[in-house]
């Protein structure tokens, strides 16, 4: 297998590593073209992140429905310091996206609270925000040093910076939802495997609730979430040369209680015919046809536990909201 070219360079405090990609087929045009081909149609979620995608979701996290990110919030705010001290004082923390969040320096600042030096080590696709967020926590933060690493996650993992002290790994924001059951025992066990003994995992996610209430978390009375959802072709347009006109389709995201998700769909509302100049090919739409663009999803302690258990973790400790919407747990390897 040929090794992976990793290039490093000191910008100012912050040490920045980057890897091309192991991945290339998954660039955006081969994406699209690979999602718009199946029979079930489909777009990846990862490529809703432009900067107007981030804006847009930036405004759902604010929205009244969308209830995920002020309660996962506020279990940080009671509980960062019970988390750092269940992984114990001089630690490290290395989180995969999300780097710029509320939550991440409320664990950063507990950290401080009880060591003298922090190591934060951020994992995002996106050198350009990598740099920009470092910089931020920088000018925030007093003692604090960052090894920030641009690369998708698989590529990354090996190479996470292994310090004598334990790392507490983090992969919060519910972001688990996003992933199948296979994906997300695979993605957890690829963390299992680098972990030493006084490593420790931290993972937020979404528990199964009220289907109102989730699917009005989803589909937002402000029309912002079909905003984000449609950008998503406002991409293709601009980046690949589409043709496709967003008043065409609309936005649904139904609960799916056989798989306990959430999906986000894009529904074409006539048949028609979509054609993108940079693939040189056209894709054809039936009404009521639809592009299936994310998952979301819900999970109970028992089917989380479970997926935990098949990736070699257990629970450690847990903690949830008063309503018990939501909960972030602290996983540890399995003992043998």
């Amino acid at each position: 297998m040929e090794e992976l070219q990793v290039q490093h360079r000191l910008t100012s405090h912050l040490n920045l590593i980057e890897v091309p990609s192991s991945h290339e087929e998954r660039a955006f045009s081969h994406a699209v073209a690979d999602g718009l081909s199946k029979q079930q149609k489909s777009l990846p979620c990862r490529y809703f992140y432009d900067l107007a995608g981030s804006k847009l979701f930036e405004q759902i996290c604010g929205l009244p429905e969308y209830y995920l990110t002020r309660t996962e919030q506020k279990i940080f705010v009671d509980h960062s310091n019970d988390i750092i001290d269940a992984v114990g004082h001089e630690l490290a923390i290395v989180e995969f996206g999300s780097g710029n969040s509320v939550k991440t320096r409320l664990l950063i600042n507990a950290a401080l609270n009880r060591q003298e030096h922090l190591h934060y080590i951020p994992v995002d696709i996106s050198s350009g925000f990598l740099k920009s967020s470092s910089h931020a926590l920088l000018g925030e933060i007093d003692r604090l040093s960052i090894t920030a690493i641009a690369a998708e996650y698989a590529d990354a993992i090996p190479i996470i910076p292994a310090p004598k002290e334990p790392r507490l790994f983090l992969f919060i924001g519910s972001n688990i939802g996003n992933f199948n059951r296979v994906e997300a025992v695979t993605f957890i066990a690829k963390i299992r495997e680098q972990m030493h003994s006084r490593d420790r995992l931290l993972v937020s996610f979404d528990l199964v609730k009220s289907v109102h209430i989730l699917e009005a978390a989803y589909n937002d009375s402000s029309g912002v979430t079909a905003a984000f959802n449609k950008n998503l072709l406002m991409r293709i347009n601009r980046e690949l040369g589409g043709s496709f006109i967003l008043s065409e389709f609309d936005h649904f995201a139904p609960f799916v209680k056989l798989d306990s998700r959430i999906e986000m769909r894009l529904i074409s509302r006539c048949p028609q015919h979509v054609h993108i100049n940079k693939l040189q090919r056209g894709f054809t739409f039936q009404q009521g046809e639809y592009i299936h663009t994310e998952d979301s999803h819900k999970y109970t302690l028992e089917s989380f536990t479970e997926i935990c258990s098949a990736a070699g973790l257990e629970i450690q400790n847990r903690w949830l909201d008063k309503r018990e919407w939501f909960a972030v747990a602290l996983l540890r390897s399995k003992k043998i």
